[in-house]
């Protein structure tokens, strides 16, 4: 299941999901983006379903795992995705703005977590929340966004020993992505007066989809995805100060193109934008297809393996070479 499935990231994480197999429920608020969300997960030769569901609407949400439920019986993961922002410095944020923004992302990951958990209980399956590395460092023109991603991470945190205390079997992965090239730069609200970008480097969605879709398969406790998340969370652990400066001198060109844009653009805070825009953003000439950092993070493991069975298999190959019964003179003449 995708709560925010219908464009970007989640739409990615719905067809690379059918790909591997899954049946894919999506839940999100355009109806022309849902059905082309269908039209994808059918072609990539999965069965999917999809419901037009505002997450920041407890029932709703909760009518989107009934309808998974009864189409496909059982949900073995939940990925909570959906999310909307605003860009403005702090003091300029209306209250109804501000609050909406936590609806959305906060209570829409709280209440997926909440209406799937005895599902999850029952499969033994993995709740995935798809936060930001924005999760550990507020940035200007962020805050809205920043504060309820850090909310996520703190309140998953909790959940997850919770549900270790309990044995439940529910794993919890919380995912950290860098900047994506998706719709929602031309979608949001923003009263910079300016095209809104991703902070460079920008990433293709497919790839993060992957490592969403390996957490559903092979849960991982909290994971950055690309390079740019993985140097932002290391820089905030040895020197926030020095983040601090770096934000004063790019924080605010580092979010915008030279592009003009009125304030008063439509932006899907509020209601959502018509149409169908697919995976991928406008920023196709900038953005990253692959991410190295991550696919090493996903792999260690196997790498690790490799190394160790190559290891041993050196080990064994010497000391059929120079064992004991072949002299002392010729491991004499070995090591020397």
């Amino acid at each position: 299941m995708i709560a925010g499935g219908s464009y970007g990231l989640g739409r990615a994480i719905a067809v690379a999901a059918a790909r591997r197999g899954a049946k894919v429920v999506v839940g999100a608020r355009t109806r022309e983006a849902l059905d082309g969300t269908l039209a994808e997960i059918e072609a990539a030769g999965g069965r999917g379903l999809v419901l037009e569901t505002d997450v920041s609407q407890r029932s709703q949400v909760e009518a989107l795992v009934a309808g998974a439920v009864e189409r496909f019986k059982r949900i073995d993961t939940y990925v909570a995705n959906a999310m909307v922002t605003i860009y403005a410095e702090a003091h300029r944020l209306e209250d109804e703005e501000l609050r909406r923004v936590f609806d959305v992302n906060f209570f829409g990951g709280v209440y997926g977590y909440w209406a799937a958990l005895p599902h999850l209980r029952a499969s033994r399956g993995t709740f995935i929340q798809v936060a930001s590395a924005l999760s550990y460092r507020g940035i200007p023109l962020q805050a809205a966004y920043c504060s309820t991603k850090a909310a996520l991470r703190t309140f998953f945190e909790t959940a997850r020993v919770e549900l270790e205390k309990e044995k439940s079997g529910v794993d919890v992965s919380v995912i950290l992505p860098a900047a994506i090239n998706t719709p929602q730069f031309d979608r949001a609200r923003q009263k910079m007066g300016l095209q809104p970008q991703p902070v460079p480097p920008i990433y293709q969605p497919e790839s993060f989809a992957k490592a969403v879709v390996h957490c559903c398969e092979r849960p991982v406790r909290e994971l950055p995805v690309g390079w740019g998340a993985q140097k932002l969370l290391w820089g905030q652990k040895l020197s926030p100060r020095a983040g601090d400066l770096v934000l004063l001198r790019t924080g605010w060109k580092s979010q915008h193109t030279e592009e003009l844009k009125p304030t008063n653009s439509p932006d899907n805070l509020f209601q959502p934008l018509p149409g169908d825009p697919g995976a991928h953003g406008r920023f196709e000439d900038r953005a990253r297809s692959t991410t190295a950092w991550t696919w090493l993070r996903l792999q260690r493991g196997l790498i690790g393996a490799g190394l160790g069975l190559g290891t041993m298999g050196l080990l064994a190959g010497l000391r059929g070479r120079f064992s004991p019964r072949d002299g002392a003179s010729q491991s004499w003449h070995f090591w020397s």
